[in-house]
């Protein structure tokens, strides 16, 4: 009976799903390059038309008091100026302003190279913006919709403002070099829609090139600009695997189930192997021992580092699934104050009193790696630990560009980077981003992981800067951010788009599976949290994740040439005919068998997916 009325609500449910509306036919896009028209106007503002929407992108930057502005008409605050079809050349007290714009497929790149010309320290604000008189239809600021006139948003992975208008189409500005990713804000207010950098400083003689995109469409939705974004950045590369945290746990370490211990060390080859299975696990990382309670890092972590407990434990990973990738934990930046080393006063993080910044607790004082101290030669001698005598094939780097303080307010300098009085417009404070001063020390890390062929998985996202997104791209690494807030997930949608699992909420494998399905309204993918959430009876959603080379996403969906994962009723093709296997998952996370209809129209193959809430489709090539 309970059966029957099962079934029956199913078909109610699917019911529902089909007479609310036709089911949308769903396949990826035909890309070709745009017919963009740009030019700098005699304003020096950079105008873009595509078919009969034209979209001006203005700029202003600080004085001291005041602003030089670039507008449609007339430049305003320098001293020379002058355009020449796509190139600017101005000029005003203390600095020189280069100017060029470039179209590419979809969009149009502007360089500006800003040299000062004077004898200090020159602050420059920096800001480019459309300006609207009439309300948007919808605007995004790093991601965010916003429904208020004014907002703020800070990331250097979606370091963009998307704005649609309300005659219709839409354009996207896209911050682009190093210093400006870092250093980025998006705006809107007073009718100002744009992205900016209050925290540029140009020391003496020094030339700092800016650039950004700009990206018009015909088309209205937020995810139409990301994936014109991905295409430009080349961020659509192979994710092969799955994650997982997986430590050698000694017995009676609690789970969230009552009376069941984590996965470990004392368990059997044959009950790991089930463990790998049922989280699809392609790669399992290992965290630190644990000393006064807090993960062993840095010096300390040099002085408690037990390899051989973890290289038996590994090849118990290994036998149980000789394909598997085996990492372990790693952070740069902290260290524990009771176990700590002496001889890194050169290397401490501190605050703008002055004080060593903490992880939250004084107990974990926080450093930076640069060339030539001692802190990142201790932490360069860790990794080459992990490699030879743990044996690993790959580094989990957790908090990757920076850890809890985003600025070093003391030397040494990173030669860009300062508080700017918003009014005076003078320099109030040098200071120096840590994911900048670090950056050269972890490109040779990450430089060091591609020559051993070491795998990394990085927490924070790898793509803060372009020199660091470049470095990923060309050897297939992955990162994610963490989802205590599910729309951090807007922070993966310019780089490889994997949220990790929910620490704060997920207490069971139908917690799990539910935050799988959520991840993808944002078109991101999952990766496994905490070793608390067992036991788990059964592979979910995650088991056809990967591997995946997205194409595109959607709220909702996602695309890639190897698979479809969707949370949404449709039609879905991959652009052609194509067969495919369908795997349907109910609500609790559980393979359901279903029939693979399918339809041919426009000499395209779709397959027709059917879901009520918390279900889900992965539909693989064959």
């Amino acid at each position: 009976m309970k059966s029957i009325l099962k079934l029956a609500l199913m078909a109610a449910v699917s019911a529902t799903v089909l007479s609310a509306a036709d089911l949308p036919y769903i396949a990826p896009e035909a890309v070709k390059p745009l017919k963009i028209q740009s030019k700098i106007t005699p304003g020096g503002a950079v105008e873009v038309k595509l078919g009969k929407s034209s979209y001006t992108v203005n700029a202003d930057f600080s004085l001291q008091p005041g602003w030089a502005k670039l507008k449609a008409d007339k430049a305003e605050g320098f001293t020379s100026f002058k355009v020449s079809g796509n190139k600017l050349t101005a000029a005003g007290k203390d600095f020189k302003l280069e100017r060029t714009i470039k179209n590419v497929a979809e969009a149009v790149v502007v360089t500006d190279r800003i040299t000062n010309t004077g004898k200090e320290d020159l602050p420059f604000m920096y800001r480019q913006y459309c300006q609207y008189k009439t309300k948007l239809k919808e605007y995004r600021l790093c991601g965010y919709r916003i429904y208020g006139r004014r907002g703020n948003g800070t990331s250097s992975i979606n370091c963009t403002a998307i704005m649609m208008p309300p005659a219709g189409g839409s354009v996207g500005l896209l911050a682009l070099n190093d210093v400006f990713r870092v250093h980025f804000r998006s705006f809107a207010a007073k009718g100002l829609y744009g992205i900016g950098d209050d925290n540029l400083i140009i020391k003496p003689g020094v030339t700092q090139e800016m650039s950004f995109a700009i990206f018009p469409s015909a088309k209205s939705d937020y995810y139409s600009q990301v994936n014109a974004m991905r295409r430009f950045l080349g961020v659509n590369y192979e994710l092969a695997r799955g994650f997982a945290f997986l430590s050698p746990n000694p017995p009676n370490v609690r789970t969230f189930t009552p009376g069941v211990d984590r996965i470990g060390k004392h368990d059997s080859v044959e009950t790991i192997r089930q463990w790998l299975n049922n989280k699809s696990a392609g790669m399992a990382s290992a965290g630190a021992v644990k000393q006064n309670g807090e993960l062993s890092h840095g010096s300390a972590w040099v002085k408690t580092a037990k390899p051989d407990i973890h290289k038996e434990f590994y090849q118990k990973v290994r036998a149980a699934k000789p394909d598997i990738m085996v990492l372990h934990y790693y952070h740069s930046y902290i260290d524990v104050k009771s176990h700590m080393d002496s001889g890194f006063d050169d290397a401490k993080t501190l605050k703008p009193n002055g004080e060593q910044a903490d992880y939250r607790n004084p107990a974990l004082p926080l450093f930076f790696t640069v060339e030539g101290s001692k802190w990142s030669q201790m932490q360069e001698g860790r990794l080459e630990r992990l490699r030879t005598e743990f044996g690993v094939d790959g580094i989990f780097w957790d908090e990757f560009p920076q850890s809890a303080s985003k600025y070093h307010f003391g030397e040494p300098w990173d030669g860009v980077s300062g508080d700017i009085h918003p009014r005076t417009h003078k320099i109030t404070k040098r200071k120096s981003s840590i994911a900048l001063m670090t950056l050269p020390w972890r490109k040779r890390m990450v430089e060091n992981f591609a020559k051993n062929k070491l795998f990394l998985v990085a927490n924070g996202g790898g793509g803060h800067t372009r020199t660091m997104t470049e470095l990923f791209i060309k050897n297939k690494y992955t990162a994610f951010m963490e989802t205590g807030g599910i729309a951090n997930l807007h922070n993966t949608h310019l780089f490889t788009p994997i949220g990790l699992g929910d620490h704060l909420t997920e207490r069971s494998e139908v917690d799990c599976y539910r935050n799988q399905v959520r991840h993808l309204d944002y078109g991101s993918l999952y990766y496994y949290y905490h070793q608390q959430v067992e036991p788990f009876t059964r592979p979910t959603l995650a088991q056809y994740m990967y591997p995946i080379t997205p194409v595109e996403l959607h709220e909702g969906y996602i695309i890639g040439k190897e698979r479809i994962l969707t949370n949404r009723s449709g039609y879905y093709s991959f652009g052609g005919n194509e067969k495919a296997e369908l795997h349907f998952f109910d609500a609790n996370g559980k393979e359901v068998k279903r029939p693979a209809e399918k339809v041919v129209k426009n000499n395209k193959t779709y397959y027709k997916v059917v879901l009520a809430e918390n279900e889900s489709c992965a539909i693989v090539k064959k």
